[in-house]
């Protein structure tokens, strides 16, 4: 495998975690029920901070999962290209073929954090870009 190789899948992961947190799917499932959304509609139908939402919007966004558009005083967000909604829906598929195995994965399930090991180590460095917003700080 060439060093070009390992960049394109080191990318593909850090592609893939913009999917991989609880609340960015939540955000996305919420945009596939409403079409778009104001963060303080989101705010309000997610129950979670503004801050903490906007962290993962910017997320969402630098990895072109969802934009925005301008109405007024509010930026409404939306899923950005349809193939996200395609992405979805083959996922929540796998998932209903693999939900145990997923469940008990020990890498990525719910007991993925053993005890002494940062949840952090289990995730992969990628290198910062040139606009840090897309950083999601938990």
């Amino acid at each position: 495998m060439g060093q070009e190789d390992s960049g394109q899948q080191d990318l593909m992961a850090a592609f893939w975690q913009g999917l991989s947190h609880p609340i960015r799917l939540r955000i996305l499932d919420l945009l596939r029920q409403r079409e778009t959304a104001n963060v303080g509609e989101m705010v309000q139908a997610l129950q979670i901070g503004q801050g903490h939402l906007s962290n993962h919007l910017s997320c969402l966004k630098s990895c072109g999962f969802v934009s925005t558009t301008a109405r007024g005083r509010f930026v409404y967000y939306r899923i950005a290209d349809a193939r996200v909604n395609t992405l979805l829906d083959l996922g929540l598929e796998m998932l209903r073929d693999h939900a145990q195995g997923v469940a008990a994965c020990v890498v990525v399930g719910p007991h993925a954090n053993p005890a002494g090991t940062s949840q952090r180590e289990f995730l992969l460095p990628v290198t910062p870009m040139a606009n840090a917003d897309h950083e999601v700080r938990e």
